[in-house]
């Protein structure tokens, strides 16, 4: 397949078709999202505005869909800012429609965002029973957690990084296939530009020091780590239960910590507008202080995603 780099305003985007795009379009289109909201969702996941919008109209047929269809189904594949959600819950109680993001299924709250690094913290993105599944699911498959080599590639464990993990692919579960497709639609990143979904658990002491998602392309291991999907550009940490004690997601550059509680996720972007990393997203598990922490991660690709071989 060939992918040619057009600028469109000084900068580089992705024109490449694939069938995995092709499908996320379909099933978007089919599902009643809007042509604006899927244009903006492959410009935040880099691909070029032409293309994004002839690749779009041709999902609708050769015709951009008209604005009362926007209107029908707001922003549901919005993109990672998450703005305002319409037809959120109304009410003395309910919250502003900013803080809601529109999961697809369901709405999700957003506790808290930072603008800069992007940060936002959701609520009750997964419901209690779907954090037990997962942890049921993954328990069977459960190894030590091993971290790429930065100078090989190769998957190596160290001292610095003490949980078990259990990998999935993407879409390997009718549970997992439904998380996905929430998760694509609060941070409007498509979900075929995700890795598989991987679970955590540590034990008491358990943590990961700090550290970055994103891939350093002068390293060669790293580097080879962009061939299959391009660069990391954000992480969605998931709470699958409440630790006794300890167990936070801290970030030591902009002076924040992260309460694990069961259901809730915390998000976080590191490509810049520029194409930059941003470095202020370092960050670690804290040690659990007590009791047992399990979390699922999901890291998301600037391009669609193939694991290797």
């Amino acid at each position: 397949m060939i992918r040619e780099a057009s600028v469109a305003g000084g900068k580089a985007g992705y024109t490449e078709s694939s069938p995995e795009l092709e499908q996320w379009l379909a099933r978007h289109v089919a599902q009643g999202f809007g042509a604006d909201a899927l244009v903006l969702s492959m410009l935040r996941s880099g691909y070029d505005d032409a293309f994004a919008r002839r690749a779009v109209a041709a999902a609708f047929g050769g015709g951009i869909a008209p604005a009362s269809r926007d209107k029908q189904a707001p922003a549901r594949a919005a993109a990672p800012q998450a703005k305002a959600v319409a037809g959120a819950a109304s009410g003395p109680s309910a919250r502003p429609a900013a803080y809601v993001a529109d999961g697809g299924d369901r709405q999700v709250p957003i506790l808290f965002r930072l603008a800069s690094p992007q940060i936002r913290l959701y609520q009750q993105l997964l419901s209690a029973e779907e954090c037990d599944a997962l942890v049921a699911l993954s328990r069977g498959r459960l190894a030590r957690s091993p971290v790429v080599n930065p100078d090989t590639g190769d998957e190596n464990l160290i001292d610095a990084r003490t949980s078990m993990g259990a990998m999935f692919q993407v879409g390997e579960h009718a549970l997992i296939e439904r998380i996905e497709a929430r998760i694509a639609a609060v941070t409007g990143v498509p979900a075929e530009h995700g890795e598989g979904l991987q679970i955590l658990n540590y034990k008491p002491g358990g943590e990961y020091q700090p550290h970055f998602d994103f891939f350093n392309p002068q390293r060669p291991g790293e580097a080879r780590q962009l061939t299959v999907g391009g660069q990391r550009i954000a992480t969605l940490v998931i709470y699958l239960n409440t630790p006794e004690a300890g167990g936070a997601t801290a970030f030591p550059r902009v002076g924040l910590e992260v309460a694990p509680v069961k259901g809730n996720a915390v998000y976080f972007s590191y490509l810049l507008p520029d194409g930059a990393l941003d470095e202020r997203t370092l960050h670690a598990g804290l040690p659990v202080a007590a009791g047992e922490k399990w979390i699922a991660t999901k890291w998301l690709r600037e391009r669609p995603y193939r694991s290797e071989g």
